[in-house]
């Protein structure tokens, strides 16, 4: 009972920190007014968006959840995105690979959705594309990759470990993905946790401080701040500019 109660209050402290961090920086999130009204219909976005895709680009959103709010700011260069997919056609429609859970997924395992459900305005702000310097023989050596993890049910990696590879997080599976793919030709960096980003994400994962003191992450924003990356475009859920 007394576990319970304390999970509960660690998982309220999480919120509360993300809230704060977000909100407190000055950052700006009226992307859409108190009856969900658009200027540019959403739907419409992400039915262009569609037409744009082609295999192998990533697909990078910012959704409204508060932990997504923490993940975002992982990111040092830019602290737009807290989620990321890749993007495979099957049968002449694409599909974007994703690892998630909670809510979103349940089961942990590897999933794929089309844009519509990835990006659903409903529960993100934002999303957007870019593109690799990816070869026809590397993206097909990328779709194998991605569709042989998704065959084995690789599940989502909750303690953000990039030592192991039974089991990945969102940003690691494309950055490994893509290392493997291009034998080694687009690596990936990966960002440093803080003190506090290492104190919070120990109440967030449950391990120990002496493992997310050393912490290592492939943040959202490393995915496309490379010279192996370009923007496709970008789109807010938003009214005005």
């Amino acid at each position: 009972m007394l576990n319970q109660l304390a999970m509960k209050l660690l998982t309220l402290l999480f919120i509360f920190y993300s809230l704060f961090v977000t909100f407190g920086n000055g950052t700006n999130h009226s992307n859409v007014d108190a009856a969900g009204g658009y200027d540019i219909d959403p739907y419409a976005m992400i039915n262009e968006g569609q037409s744009l895709l082609k295999d192998g680009d990533l697909v990078v959103r910012l959704n409204r959840d508060p932990s997504s709010q923490f993940i975002r700011n992982l990111n040092r260069h830019d602290k737009t995105y807290s989620h990321s997919g890749v993007v495979i056609y099957e049968n002449g429609y694409p599909y974007v690979y994703h690892m998630v859970m909670g809510e979103e997924n349940p089961s942990g395992k590897m999933k794929k959705d089309s844009l519509i459900r990835f990006c659903n305005p409903r529960k993100n702000m934002a999303y957007g594309i870019f593109r690799y310097d990816l070869n026809k023989k590397e993206i097909e050596k990328l779709k194998a990759i991605v569709h042989d993890w998704y065959d084995r049910g690789i599940r989502f990696d909750p303690a953000f470990n990039l030592s192991s590879n039974d089991k990945m997080y969102c940003s690691e599976m494309i950055s490994k993905a893509l290392e493997k793919a291009s034998d080694n030709r687009i690596l990936i960096e990966t960002t440093r946790l803080t003190a506090k980003e290492a104190a919070l994400f120990s109440l967030y994962s449950h391990q120990p401080n002496t493992f997310t003191n050393n912490l290592e992450v492939v943040s959202i924003d490393e995915l496309y701040s490379n010279s192996h990356c370009h923007l496709v475009k970008k789109y807010k859920y938003q009214r005005g500019k």
